[in-house]
């Protein structure tokens, strides 16, 4: 069987690792492509993928292939590495994922199945349902990681098997879900994750100091404000440094959302900022497929100018704006992200 070219390019230096399910090799979802049917049929190919999938026809043909492409809903996801197809995730009403027979055991499944529920509960969904036919321990493994919980058993008519088989029922909700898989990333130095309540005295410690304080426009978002459960906008998350709080990044729910992020100076000018903001956008845009973010800061605030320049911001607006703990306005600017501006 030919292969399904799953084998990634090297990882650049400086690149982080996301929290649960993490990978060197970024994992990204995407809309079936029609190009891909010649990829799906191959991997289809296979008996012992094929058995656990009760709704795909056996053998698996070329014209089934684009006949799913041509039709595939929105919540039906191909997974891809440096643009090669993987596999096929889906996360709507219920939730089901396959992984080419030789990109299995590499974590991709359970990478892609974190992204595939972050973009449903993100819609504010309370919960999805799964089925997994007994004996499919790999599977059911993927779904015990995720939260899912087994509801009962039941009785599935099967096409590639040709009748009925046993299955688990399983449900996972949004709380379950949170619990294990809300917004986190960790990169080599530092650990990024949802403010907690017991942050509120280093979260104010940073907010009063006034090297922070002046920099804070007055129109930015409350970072101590609705916390939520870190897994749709807004997002309110800290920046911890061996185990201490050093800096906190937050994300609205408008449209586009904005940015905001601040760092304790006294870690300052060791790339600390650059490091954190990198991979919250990372994360953003693979959780959300986010294709616009802002920010605003002062034309004095150098530091986070450069930052945001760095991160593929650009310059889009120019204004005056009070300082959150100051009087008076001061000069501006509005930055916009937009995603593949630098591809």
């Amino acid at each position: 069987m030919a292969r399904s070219r799953c084998r990634p390019r090297a990882v650049p230096s400086g690149s982080f690792r996301r929290a649960e399910g993490a990978m060197d090799h970024p994992v990204i979802l995407s809309r079936p492509w029609p190009e891909d049917a010649g990829r799906i049929t191959r991997a289809l190919a296979d008996w012992d993928t094929v058995r656990w999938l009760t709704t795909l026809p056996w053998p698996y043909r070329l014209e089934d292939a684009r006949d799913f492409i041509a039709v595939a809903g929105l919540d039906e996801y191909a997974i891809r590495m440096d643009d090669a197809l993987v596999g096929m995730v889906q996360a709507g009403r219920v939730f089901g994922i396959w992984i080419a027979p030789d990109c299995q055991g590499r974590g991709i499944g359970q990478r892609a199945a974190v992204l595939a529920l972050s973009r449903l509960f993100a819609t504010g969904a309370a919960s999805v349902q799964a089925h997994c036919l007994l004996g499919n321990h790999r599977s059911r493994h993927l779904l015990d990681r995720m939260g899912f919980v087994e509801t009962g058993r039941l009785t599935l008519q099967s096409r590639p098997q040709g009748g009925p088989v046993e299955a688990h029922a399983l449900e996972l909700t949004r709380a379950g879900f949170a619990a294990r898989h809300a917004f986190s990333v960790t990169t080599p130095r530092l650990r990024i994750d949802t403010l907690r309540p017991q942050d509120g005295p280093d979260l104010d410690r940073l907010l009063a100091d006034p090297r922070i304080a002046r920099m804070i426009p007055a129109t930015a978002p409350d970072l101590g404000a609705d916390q939520g459960d870190g897994l749709g906008l807004p997002l309110r998350l800290a920046v911890r440094r061996d185990g201490r709080m050093i800096g906190a990044v937050g994300v609205t729910a408008d449209r586009p959302p904005m940015l905001r992020f601040l760092l304790d100076p006294d870690h300052a000018g060791q790339g600390l900022g650059q490091e954190m903001v990198a991979a919250v956008l990372a994360e953003l845009a693979a959780r959300h497929d986010l294709p616009e973010i802002a920010a605003e800061c002062f034309l004095d605030d150098l530091a986070a100018r450069h930052l945001l320049k760095n991160q593929g911001f650009r310059r889009f607006e120019d204004m005056t704006l009070p300082a959150a703990r100051a009087e008076g306005r001061s000069a501006a600017a509005l930055y916009r992200w937009r995603r593949g501006l630098l591809a």
